[in-house]
């Protein structure tokens, strides 16, 4: 009897845990110009944390640098939280893939670039950049969902919050995830 009881709960929160107003993204693979990144840097993304109408997201990646002196890559990393802004207000409990193909969010959260203080010569003279750049980011977020990818474009605003000569304050990326 208790068997039957315990089957019977794993179903039912199997069932209550499917995301009725969004396709969940494990993670995504893309090309970032500008925004926390320097200059372009290739990304890697996770998402994690979700509610009713929001996850969280995180993100790394490795790119260049927008001058020409440095030969050092730039790492980069951000933390967003992802609201959806065209939930799908079904009346059915059960998820209908394809019932809306384009999910859009607003993204919000803190990123960063890393880069090497001591390329470029900074022994000889300081040029005002830091080890740890620190950007607000608040964008728009919009994933084309298929039967097997989500393709995303990401359009984001970024402003620095620690003033250093390589931060540039809007950026766009694109990225393919999978469910």
């Amino acid at each position: 009897m208790s068997a039957r009881l315990i089957l019977l709960f794993i179903l039912n929160t199997s069932l209550t845990a499917a995301q009725p107003h969004y396709t969940r993204i494990r993670g995504a693979f893309g090309v970032e110009m500008f925004g926390i990144a320097p200059k372009g840097a290739f990304t890697a993304e996770a998402a994690f944390g979700y509610s009713k109408i929001s996850f969280w997201n995180i993100q790394a990646g490795i790119g260049a640098v927008a001058e020409r002196d440095f030969r050092s890559p730039a790492f980069s990393a951000a933390l967003t939280h992802c609201f959806i802004l065209n939930p799908y207000k079904r009346r059915s409990c059960i998820p209908q893939p394809g019932y809306r193909n384009i999910e859009t969010y607003f993204e919000a959260g803190l990123g960063s670039f890393f880069v090497d203080l001591y390329d470029r010569g900074l022994h000889g003279g300081t040029n005002g950049q830091r080890l740890i750049t620190p950007a607000g980011i608040a964008g728009l977020r919009i994933n084309l969902v298929t039967d097997r990818w989500i393709y995303i474009l990401k359009l984001r605003y970024t402003p620095p919050l620690i003033a250093n000569p390589l931060a540039s304050y809007a950026g766009a990326g694109v990225a393919l995830g999978w469910r």
